[in-house]
């Protein structure tokens, strides 16, 4: 009898522990079942709540294993009550007068969740994300409408705990959107080039020694190449002007004349008749030449020019003793370059994507231990990399960072010019931005722009004699150079759903190589069916155009 009534008397107090729980104001209450005996029993409690407990026995004392987590108060013989304090885990044993165990908990405390469910219930609404707590760590689950959302609760949870690594996100995204996103980078460019200059040698001399005066006109771009003409007159046709920038020299009989870019006077001997003996020890004379002009590039002149320079120039020399050549300088071009470069790129939403249309150059970096030249590779071509995030009402995030580049002489180098092993470096023009923008799908914004004018002019003269009256003009050359850019960057972002593959076009749709014969007769690439104006069935490129 006595043995049933204690079994009843421990089911009573299993019921009353399993019933009886206490906690502050503005805290989730925390329930746990415990019962007499040897095993102990798991109680969770969130960090600064309580757990009260009735013992089914007098209690006389209570050992904590770990203070600093939890703490036991005994408030009458058979009421106890634990305070959680600090993450982590401990031991609660509760003992009678006769030093026999009454109770043993086991308690975890961790970092507590139920003001942060409260917060993310507020800042989610739509969401469906639960926290929980495991010691000092906050693990989120459950599912969000957007990546947004889910970084959102995130960055709310990381308020929560010591550092923002102990938030573990295992949020899922319901329904994630696709995003294609359409660049376009259009830039126009226009050039104007002027040159107008006189060039001019003298070589006067009777003696032993010439003397020769040579001013050639100094152009930071050189026209001959590009069509540049002028009217010259000179020792045989001879045309004084030297349209690149480099020097030139012109051997004469004992020594070299150098007309270099600038006006200079230039001393040069000259040869004579010089008197030898044969073989059979005979007197003979031997005639030398003399140089006409001491800086000269051929020309290219018909017969008849020639036949009258020549004329003219031997009446003029022998007049005056003198050698002279003059040439007039005109040169003037216009120029006008579009660029047209439109990437497409569909990415995730929240996932990163990258495009590149182009190719990659070599550029050396150094030598290894044999001596040869190690390379690197840079890519070049229109390149693209954006991240969306699709964010509440249909607002797009992106974060774009577009490039379109390309190979040019401008800038470039020679390194080891003049040896056999010399290797030339492009240069690279680019264009280029790195942007975080919100917009709706299907908007449009201009993310970089750029208005540049450019405006050189050079005047070279020889200093004195250019202030002259008309004659001036002879000794000065003038270069103008004028550029204007302008360069529009926009982006459109869509968010976009798989459709049929019949409804796609791709611009090899259609094109049917031609056979040799109409390649031949008729100069065809390609075979044409259907009417030649007739539209499009949907959007084209330039290809299907």
């Amino acid at each position: 009898m006595r043995r049933s009534a204690m079994q009843k008397t421990a089911a009573v107090a299993c019921a009353l522990l399993a019933s009886l729980t206490a906690a502050p104001v503005g805290v989730a209450q925390t329930r746990a079942a415990v019962s007499m005996g040897a095993a102990p029993q798991m109680i969770n409690l969130p960090r600064g709540t309580s757990f009260a407990v009735d013992l089914p026995a007098d209690a006389r004392d209570v050992i904590v294993s770990n203070p600093q987590v939890a703490e036991a108060m005994l408030h009458s013989p058979r009421r106890i009550t634990v305070i959680g304090i600090m993450p982590g885990e401990t031991d609660a044993v509760f003992l009678d007068a006769a030093g026999r165990t009454i109770l043993s908990l086991r308690v975890r405390v961790d970092a507590g969740t139920s003001a942060l469910q409260d917060t993310l219930s507020r800042v989610a609404p739509g969401g469906q994300i639960h926290a929980e707590a495991v010691n000092d760590s906050v693990i989120l689950t459950g599912f969000a409408d957007s990546p947004a959302q889910a970084a959102q609760a995130a960055r709310v949870a990381a308020a929560f705990v010591s550092a923002p690594e102990k938030v573990i996100n295992m949020i899922s995204v319901v329904g994630s959107d696709q995003v294609t996103l359409r660049v376009r980078v259009v830039e126009v460019q226009r050039s104007a080039l002027k040159q107008l200059g006189f060039s001019s040698d003298i070589l006067k001399g009777a003696g032993i020694h010439s003397y020769g005066f040579s001013r050639p006109n100094t152009y930071g771009v050189n026209g001959a190449p590009a069509g540049g003409s002028g009217l010259c007159y000179g020792q045989n046709g001879g045309r004084t002007t030297n349209f690149s920038n480099s020097n030139s020299s012109s051997s004469q009989t004992g020594s070299t004349a150098t007309a270099t870019s600038g006006d200079q006077w230039s001393s040069v001997p000259r040869s004579e008749t010089v008197t030898v003996r044969d073989v059979n020890g005979n007197l003979v004379q031997l005639p030398g030449t003399a140089v006409a002009q001491a800086s000269a590039i051929a020309g290219t002149t018909n017969a008849i020019s020639n036949a009258i320079s020549n004329i003219a120039t031997t009446a003029f020399q022998t007049m005056t003793g003198t050698n002279a050549s003059g040439c007039l300088e005109a040169f003037e071009r216009v120029g006008l370059a579009r660029t047209l470069a439109e990437p497409n790129l569909t990415s995730v939403n929240g996932e990163s994507a990258n495009f590149l249309a182009g190719g990659e150059f070599p550029l050396p970096t150094g030598r290894d231990r044999d001596g040869n030249i190690t390379v690197t590779y840079k890519p070049y071509g229109v390149g693209l990399a954006f991240r969306p995030v699709v964010m509440s009402g249909g607002r797009i995030s992106l974060q774009v960072k577009v490039e379109v580049s390309e190979l040019t002489a401008q800038g470039g180098f020679t390194i080891g010019a003049g040896t056999p092993s010399s290797i030339t470096l492009p240069g690279l023009t680019v264009r280029r931005s790195e942007n975080t923008v919100e917009l709706p799908s299907g908007g449009s914004m201009m993310i970089a722009g750029l208005l540049q004018e450019t405006t050189r002019q050079t005047v070279d003269s020889l200093p004195g004699v250019t202030n002259l009256p008309v004659l001036g003009s002879l000794f000065r050359s003038r270069d103008y150079l004028m550029g204007e850019t302008e360069l529009v960057v926009i982006v459109e972002p869509y968010i976009v759903s798989p459709t049929s593959p019949d409804r796609m076009q791709t611009p090899a749709d259609g094109l049917r190589i031609a056979s040799d014969s109409q390649t031949i007769l008729f100069g065809q690439l390609n075979q044409v069916y259907g009417l030649p104006n007739a539209p499009p069935a949907g959007s084209v490129g330039y290809v299907i155009e």
